[in-house]
This record gives C-alpha cells, structure tokens and sequence, in this order.
C-alpha cells in the first residue's frame, strides 16, 4: 500500500521544466497535501515543487557534450537516489531527458517506486532499443505526440495520449496585429524573428549564422525588423562571444517570446519544441541545426525518421525547411527565407498546414488530464 504523498519529478531541459511546472500546478490544484520534489528550473519551482537541483546542473547538448558537466550530473543522480530511499515517493514522474532518467528509473525499480514518464524520449527517432527498456521500467506513458500511441502499444506499454500541452500555454498569446501593437512594430512591416535555442552551448553554435543570413535577408528587405527573444534561461551577458556590431542588427527582447513569435512574418528556430510552437501559433520557420561533428556522425547513424523538426514529423511533409550541419549557413538560410517572404500563396499554404497540425495536437487541457492521471494511478497503487 503506498501510504507517501510525495511525488518526484525529474525534468532536465527547458521545456521540460515548462511542462512539469504546469503539470505541477494542477496536481497541487486538485490535491494541496500533496509533497512535490525533484529537479527542474523556474517553473517547477514557481508552481510549488521543492527543488533538489537546478536544471542548469543537466542541461547539455547532444553525444559528445555531457563531458564538461560530467561531475555535476553524477552528484545530482546520488543525491537523488538518496532523497529517493529516504523520502519513499509515491511515484516518479519523469520528463524527457531520456539517457539520465531511464537510468534513474532503473533504481527506482530496484527501489520500489512506480514511474510514470510524461512527455516520450524521441525513441521513435533514434536509439529504439531503448522502447525495451521502457517497457520494463516505467509503469504508464502519458504522451504529447499523437503518433506515439500507436508506436509504444506495439511495445505492450501502457500508454495514454493527453495532447500537447503548448495549446494550454499558448492560448492566451494575442493575435498578430495586438502583438505587433504591444511590441512597437508596425503592422505592414517584414519582421523576422531567431530562436536559437535555450541552452547557451546551442545559442554559440546557431546565432552568429543566423546573425549573418539576417544580414543577407536585409539586402533584398532592407526596412526587415529583426528580434531576438532571449530564452528565460539565457542573460544578456551570455551573448559577450559576439561584437556589439552584430548584435544591432537585431531588437533583443526578454520574456517574450511567444509575443515575439507570433508578431513575425517568418522565424529562423532551432530544432526542438519551438517548430511546434510556431505551428501553433501560425507563423513560418525555416529550423536551423548544428551539433559538433561527432554527435552529428553517429546521429546519422541512429536516425530513423524523415525528419528533425517536430511539426514535419506531426504533419508528415516539410513544411519547415531544414537546414543542419555544413547546409545550416547564411547563404542557404537566407535563401529559403527570402523564398517564403516573397511567396504570398506559399506562407498562406504553410499556416493552412499549420493549422491542421493543431488539430492533430489535440485539445487543451493537457496538463490537467496527465494531473488526472497521475492521481488515479496514485489511488490504483494505494488500493493494491
């Protein structure tokens, strides 16, 4: 019988922290004698979530790159392990971040926990073997992604899809000419918008390329506005690596992106969570990607799906160009960008796609079904 009302959860990225925040806040919601603890970032630890370590503990990029923080990430799985056998959860709730976390699963098997994982690695992409090892630790998937339903029944895992919770965060963002209106931008003018990325080792690898195809864009738009909306985990100091001559030719916003997203004609984006966002929000983007040439080789290697860019995946067709690796330069970006913003019928075909990828994400409400969830499998456990 599980008698703890503690509940761990364990978000290493970003976006995961976004999610586990708002997942967080509808289960302190529905139940306040709940005890929430484990490891993430602002969010978490604004909606109530005691937190055993920052995200910025984890937060690295690709194969090849844990090295640097390699002590860091050792001492907060121990010490997660500790608070694990000493508090007893009644669950483990894991958000992506799938090589530290399906490790962290193991022991909370060996433990007794039940895990619960919300939010899939991208095993269907790469590395499947790893839907085995799934299979054998995590009690329930709770996913975001449409398609993954159908992947993991084919594993025998007890899977619920609650649709993306990015339809609950972004319902609020006002429209294009109320965001232009609040962002100082003139309602006829050509606005682009860089994303990339959360993570500052993947900001040094994308933003000067970025920087340099805006320059190209400029030469054929040359009253395009620019912005820059610096990710919540990133400072302005952050960005010394580059001359402050390369820096005016953008407006660096804090705390907007969403606002800024949607008030652009076009976005230059990362690969990641935020191709789902523009979608959603029905503005077109071209996904810029570099890795270092070793996570790059095997990735290659790995790779199993047509695309990298969540919204190609959903909707089965490019409608982001994707340009990675040695193709992700100033040239060819600025190429597909000018193509989109001279093509009225094009940016009109990608925002009707777009808007059908919507539809595919389901409907809000998904942090308040995986809420839901977590509390009658917390209920199912007690009455074993």
């Amino acid at each position: 019988m599980v008698k703890s009302k503690t509940i761990m959860i364990v978000a290493g990225e970003a976006s995961g922290d976004l999610h586990a925040g708002a997942l967080a806040r509808e289960l302190l919601c529905s139940d306040p004698s709940l005890k929430l603890v484990g490891v993430g970032g602002t969010e978490m630890k604004k909606a109530g979530v005691e937190l055993l370590a920052d995200i910025s503990s984890l937060n690295v990029m690709g194969l090849t790159e844990i090295g640097g923080k390699f002590k860091s990430v050792i001492g907060v799985f121990l010490d997660l392990l500790k608070e694990m056998r000493k508090r007893s959860p009644a669950l483990l709730i894991l958000v992506d971040f799938p090589d530290f976390n399906l490790l962290l699963a193991r022991f909370a098997r060996r433990y007794g926990v039940p895990v619960m994982y919300y939010i899939s690695p991208q095993v269907w992409a790469w590395r499947r073997g790893r839907t085995r090892t799934i299979a054998k630790l995590v009690d329930k998937m709770v996913v975001i992604l449409p398609f993954e339903v159908d992947f993991y029944r084919q594993y025998g895992v007890e899977v619920e899809f609650v649709g993306h919770p990015l339809l609950d965060a972004l319902q609020d963002v006002p429209g294009k000419d109320e965001a232009r209106e609040l962002l100082g931008i003139e309602s006829n003018a050509k606005v682009v918008g860089i994303l990339p990325g959360s993570r500052l080792s993947e900001v040094k690898k994308l933003l000067r390329v970025m920087l340099d195809a805006v320059g190209e864009i400029r030469k054929v738009f040359p009253d395009m506005v620019c912005i820059f909306p610096l990710a919540n985990t990133l400072k302005r100091a952050d960005l010394s690596f580059l001359d402050h001559e390369s820096l005016k030719k953008v407006s660096i916003q804090s705390g907007k992106t969403s606002l800024v997203m949607r008030a652009c004609d076009l976005l230059l984006a990362a690969s990641g969570t935020v191709t789902l966002e523009a979608a959603i929000l029905g503005t077109p983007l071209i996904i810029v990607y570099k890795l270092s040439p070793v996570s790059y080789r095997i990735g290659k290697l790995l790779v199993r799906v047509p695309y990298i860019g969540l919204v190609n995946l959903v909707a089965g067709e490019r409608l982001a160009p994707e340009l990675i690796q040695d193709e992700a330069n100033a040239r060819n970006i600025a190429g597909e960008a000018i193509a989109i913003l001279k093509n009225k019928s094009k940016q009109e075909y990608i925002k009707k796609r777009f808007s059908d990828v919507r539809k595919l994400l389901g409907k809000p409400g998904a942090s308040l079904k995986a809420a839901r969830l977590v509390l009658n499998f917390i209920n199912r456990e007690t009455e074993k």
